[in-house]
């Protein structure tokens, strides 16, 4: 797979941060806590949201074995942190998955003194959809705005493709998300970029990069201010 070598100014400065941070809390870690995480953070210990079902369990004595703490709570909830604990408090791709995001928005800022929340863009939410997320969001200056998702914005171009773990393959049908099969993300469908290849093109470039246009990367130092509209 060819990446662009260009990356998001935004991702840049992402990656700076979680660099020059002492003590990093990864929020909704999953299986793999971002590099540099002395802290992961989880609810769900299966894959069932993560990396479209087919992910491992979170095996918690392997995180020891990598010397990072795990901590199965959730983190829309009261976090067992004291205030200002961590350096740099991260979450990727977690935020559109929550009940309640004012108060990971509240606790996050309370344990951290900066962090990073990383989201699907309104644009990518609508044409790639995934039935589980709640939130669409948006960032404008120092505030992130979460409106909550309506039955008509969940899924409007169809469903992502499924893993077959019998079969140990990825699973098309007339229901699958035709943007999703031109992206080839997981390269779970190959030939079908082949039939519109200027668009598969453009849709791979913004993905990788960590264009805007797909991806929230909303970075806050101290405060940040939320809000919800449902």
């Amino acid at each position: 797979m060819t990446y662009p070598k260009a990356q998001d100014p935004r991702w840049v400065k992402l990656k700076k941060s979680l660099k020059e941070a002492k003590t990093i809390i990864d929020l909704g870690c999953g299986n793999d806590p971002v590099a540099g995480a002395c802290v992961g953070v989880d609810f769900h210990l299966d894959p069932k949201e993560r990396q479209a079902g087919t992910g491992p369990m979170i095996d918690a004595e392997k995180f020891k074995e990598r010397g990072i703490k795990f901590v199965h709570t959730r983190i829309d909830g009261k976090l067992p942190f004291k205030d200002k604990e961590f350096d740099f408090a991260y979450s990727h791709h977690v935020f559109e998955h929550l009940d309640s995001p004012a108060t990971a928005c509240a606790e996050m800022t309370r344990i951290a003194k900066a962090g990073a929340i990383i989201t699907p863009s309104f644009f990518a939410e609508q044409i790639f959809g995934r039935p589980y997320h709640r939130w669409l969001i948006m960032d404008r200056g120092n505030r992130l705005i979460f409106f909550r998702k309506r039955s008509f914005e969940q899924t409007p171009f169809g469903l992502p493709p499924k893993f077959d773990k019998a079969k140990n393959t990825w699973v098309m049908d007339q229901g699958t998300n035709p943007f999703d099969m031109l992206l080839n993300d997981e390269e779970w469908y190959k030939g079908q970029e082949g039939q519109m290849p200027k668009l598969s093109k453009i849709l791979r470039l913004h993905w990788y990069s960590h264009s805007p246009l797909f991806e929230i990367i909303f970075l806050w130092n101290d405060q940040f201010q939320w809000e919800i509209i449902d």
